[in-house]
């Protein structure tokens, strides 16, 4: 090899290293209500409740904040009614997810198949097939550059999610492998995404006081496949009569927000409506962030 090809397969590596580096990962959304949202989570979680369901959730990183381009993410999803005579779930989860000049669209259909183990108890497994839309607005991704881009730019790429969920009387588990394909959406310039696989596992058990009391600790853990770290949500919901509220601890990898709190309505056991707001704390040099909120709404027939 002469000394001209060595250059030439040294500048090949050389671009394909700066490619990659400019290549942004993209995470799950993870919702503060998780609770509300194991569906959207855990496509094994269909039916769980043997109800049907239909939910919408939003979040917005600021309510003080007066630009259309605030971070903004949506959820709606409905999922069909699974008993002993019926032990597959189905469902459809959509999402529209916000942040910077970008966002994201996923359409996911949702199949479950249920085993029982028992009256009280059953085990789950499911899997989400999705198509996923990333969308980024050139001028606004531009902007402060000496030469600025307009118009947008658009990818459309498939993905998995695989779910396991247990339920034995009051205790309930669940783990999701999400993004299993990965889906790199493939943008102007160094604005390409690569979609990340990671897991999600989480557990809670519900305390039933009494018939119109009852108190469901919980956590939530998320991490990256590859290099990951984990990040926990510890959660505890009660629920009183027509009354619900909640406390989630998230200081683990949330320093600025490590707190937030819920409360919300239970109008029996049909409509349920849960708000959430973030207890925010200064950092050294850094000013205190807005609160990010959050509402879900279910309804259950």
């Amino acid at each position: 090899m002469n000394l001209k090809q060595i250059a030439a397969l040294g500048l090949l590596l050389l671009l394909a290293s700066v490619s990659r580096a400019q290549v942004t990962p993209q995470r799950m959304f993870i919702p503060r209500l998780y609770q509300q949202n194991y569906f959207y989570l855990n496509p094994a979680f269909a039916g769980a409740e043997g109800r049907r369901e239909f939910g919408v959730f939003g979040h917005v990183n600021s309510i003080n904040r007066e630009s259309s381009s605030a971070p903004l993410s949506v959820i709606a999803h409905y999922q069909g009614y699974v008993n002993a005579n019926n032990s597959n779930g189905i469902g459809i989860v959509g999402v529209y997810d916000q942040f910077g000049p970008y966002w994201l669209g996923k359409l996911g259909f949702t199949y479950a198949k249920r085993f029982q183990l028992g009256t009280q108890s059953s085990l789950a497994f499911g899997a989400q097939l999705a198509a996923e839309y990333m969308n980024v607005d050139l001028s606004e991704k531009s902007r402060g550059e000496e030469r600025r881009m307009v118009g947008h730019d658009n990818d459309l790429r498939p993905d998995i999610d695989a779910g396991v969920w247990l339920k034995l009387r009051n205790f309930y588990a669940g783990g999701t492998v999400a993004s299993i394909l990965e889906p790199s959406y493939n943008l102007v310039g160094d604005a390409e995404h690569e979609g990340i696989r990671e897991i999600v596992v989480t557990a809670g058990y519900k305390l039933a006081l009494t018939e119109q009391y009852s108190l469901i600790p919980s956590f939530l853990m998320t991490q990256a496949l590859e290099d990951g770290k984990q990040e926990y949500q510890f959660g505890t919901m009660a629920h009183i009569k027509f009354l619900t509220a909640g406390v989630n601890y998230r200081g683990q990898f949330d320093k600025r927000a490590p707190w937030n709190v819920s409360a919300g309505l239970n109008i029996k056991d049909n409509v349920h409506l849960t708000t959430t707001f973030d207890i925010t704390k200064k950092s050294v040099g850094v000013p205190k962030p807005d609160p990010q909120v959050e509402a879900n709404l279910h309804i259950r027939f």
